[in-house]
């Protein structure tokens, strides 16, 4: 009889040395023209901690560039092969935790290409997030999730509860064989993307986002 090794499906492996991949040096710290800065992933320490325990990333990058009134963000987080599982990566989108932190959703659209230059990304989960409060700004934002070299299939809906059919698959095979190295890639805006298109430092950022695996081929 031959036994198959059951893998913790809540958790992922906590116990492997973190593997990061230098996500920090893989966008740029200087554009010219606009003032940049790195962002934790929680307001204190206390928040950071409880925010890298549920995500159990390997690596994660969180960077916002900003030129008078104009902002855009970029937010990387990686996880090696075995790390996480694959539904769970799947589950933290900011159609979940925005919206559990009080954020509307105004609008989605699916499958929506971002291109700049020559540079066409795949295709990517596209929203417009309002935040709490009066007198609150948009945001734009798409996101993708990378499994291997494979795009994680969202479906044409608002995730903010996972595809049970999705999850139970993708629980089963991560039981199975673990998971393939992925990234959970989100590019934040406050203002449209199309805005920005013709802008060379969104041109660069967008340039290292399709280098890690999400630009499209004819």
């Amino acid at each position: 009889m031959q036994f198959v090794r059951i893998r913790n499906v809540k958790d992922g492996d906590t116990t492997a040395l973190v593997r990061p991949v230098d996500l920090a040096n893989r966008f740029p710290v200087r554009l010219a023209g606009w003032e940049t800065r790195d962002e934790p992933l929680g307001a204190n320490e206390m928040v950071r901690t409880a925010v890298e325990r549920t995500l159990n990333y390997d690596d994660y990058v969180y960077r916002l560039f900003r030129k008078g009134e104009t902002a855009f963000g970029i937010y990387v987080a990686y996880w090696a092969p075995g790390r996480m599982p694959v539904q769970k990566v799947a589950s933290h989108t900011p159609d979940r935790c925005w919206t559990e932190n009080g954020w509307e959703c105004e609008e989605m659209r699916f499958a929506e290409t971002i291109k700049t230059g020559e540079i066409s990304l795949r295709p990517a989960q596209w929203r417009i997030f309002r935040a709490p409060g009066p007198n609150a700004q948009k945001e734009y934002v798409v996101y993708w999730h990378l499994v291997g070299k494979r795009l994680y299939d969202y479906g044409n809906r608002f995730n903010a509860r996972p595809d049970l059919v999705k999850w139970w698959r993708d629980t089963v095979a991560y039981a199975m064989s673990g998971s393939d190295a992925q990234y959970f890639i989100r590019i934040t805006s406050n203002r449209p993307f199309q805005e920005l298109v013709d802008d060379p430092a969104f041109f660069t950022v967008i340039g290292c986002v399709a280098d890690l695996g999400l630009r499209e081929t004819p």
